[in-house]
């Protein structure tokens, strides 16, 4: 149903309706309440002062109840404004919604942040520019990031996902005092916090800038896009405080990010278990991110063997975007490979029989590899059964 914003129906003023309808940037939580018509059953959703005509677009075709209170999360801004129910069962589940209420809003892709402090510490101005404190807490994150090298191995993968700051609160937990000192100095969290608390101290004021940009969504469902790059912003400010003010920007918005995929983390239910992991790492000296889903399907009903599937995206730049989905289930794997251009596709495909070599000789048994063109449309992923959200309502204005 398509709506235009001269047909809603409200009681407060233009400014009030509008300054709300600005606030319904992806990712942000709203709070609503449901009624219908009586005598057509049309849904409508009482946002703040403004009341919505809604549509059913999956999920339990009967739909809230009259005057059911819903929150509801944004997953689309345009063209279509896209909402799903985000549903409290228990006190985890609370607690998780109220974490989200907090930190989506707020959080925005790191690639900016990354590509100031590969521009500050390429240039070696950051003392001067941003005083010593700064640039010492600017440099040890940035040299905390893994190199491209280390992850070629499990082990420098292993190593590089145990400090991406998804498992900071785990091991601060857990770990005795050696295990915390290495965290403290190599986690990406961990310094993410000390770069924020550095820029705190030395008169930083963050501001959220109308330009941050989101980055694709952290949800367990729906297609795995990819982190894109972005330019260092700090070529473009004059001052030195409006660089530290940037910065700290930047770092909240990373931070809130890291919190934001800790969140959606424990949506996921068992047995169909997904887990998102965001790993920044240092190419050439250039910021670049890799994005992980991974799934647990479940037990072969056969041989009762554990069967996973593990994504991943990547943005490279120039050769566009690169999405690799590989399935596993006991010795038997299945990689489908999708390329963004066509010449990446077909530097794939031919590449594609020595991979194959490759696998077998790990002991596998190769299905298939695929190498296609064109990244993985937005279709939700059915098999993944969440803990809180169930797709409810597309709203179009």
């Amino acid at each position: 149903m398509r709506l235009e914003l001269s047909t809603l129906q409200t009681t407060a003023t233009a400014g009030p309706a509008s300054g709300l309808m600005s606030q319904w940037r992806v990712g942000a939580i709203v709070e609503a309440v449901a009624t219908r018509n009586l005598d057509d059953g049309q849904l409508w959703l009482t946002i703040g002062a403004l009341r919505v005509p809604a549509r059913i677009a999956s999920g339990d075709p009967a739909g809230p109840a009259n005057g059911e209170k819903l929150q509801l999360r944004v997953l689309r801004d345009s063209p279509v404004i896209a909402l799903e129910s985000v549903v409290a069962n228990d006190a985890d589940a609370a607690a998780v919604n109220d974490g989200l209420r907090r930190f989506l809003p707020r959080q925005a892709s790191p690639a900016p942040l990354f590509a100031n402090l590969a521009l500050l510490n390429e240039e070696g101005g950051a003392p001067s520019v941003l005083g010593r404190q700064v640039a010492d807490a600017v440099q040890r994150l940035w040299r905390a990031l893994p190199d491209a090298t280390e992850l070629a191995t499990p082990e420098g993968l292993a190593k590089a996902v145990k400090r991406s700051g998804a498992f900071l609160e785990t091991q601060l937990a857990n770990g005795d005092a050696i295990e915390l000192q290495q965290t403290a100095t190599r986690d990406l969290k961990a310094l993410l916090g000390v770069l924020k608390e550095t820029l705190a101290r030395n008169g930083a004021n963050p501001q959220r800038a109308e330009s941050s940009t989101p980055g694709p969504l952290p949800s367990l469902r729906g297609a795995l896009a990819p982190l894109a790059r972005a330019e260092a912003t700090l070529t473009n400010i004059g001052s030195p405080q409006a660089a530290l003010n940037e910065l700290a920007s930047q770092t909240d918005g990373a931070i809130a990010r890291v919190n934001t995929l800790q969140l959606v983390n424990a949506e996921s239910a068992a047995p169909n278990s997904a887990w998102l992991l965001e790993l920044p790492f240092r190419h050439n000296g250039q910021p670049e991110t890799l994005r992980f889903r991974f799934e647990r399907n479940g037990r072969d009903s056969t041989n009762r063997e554990s069967a996973w599937t593990v994504e991943a995206a990547m943005d490279l730049g120039v050769g566009g975007a690169l999405h690799a989905r590989v399935s596993l289930q006991g010795k038997r794997i299945g990689v489908q490979l999708r390329a963004e251009s066509a010449d990446l596709q077909a530097q794939l495909q031919s590449h594609a029989g020595e991979l194959v070599d490759v696998l077998r000789e790990s002991g596998l048994q190769v299905d298939r590899v695929q190498c296609m063109q064109g990244l993985p449309t937005d279709q939700r992923d059915t098999r993944i059964t969440p803990l809180l959200a169930t797709p409810l309502l597309d709203i179009r204005v």
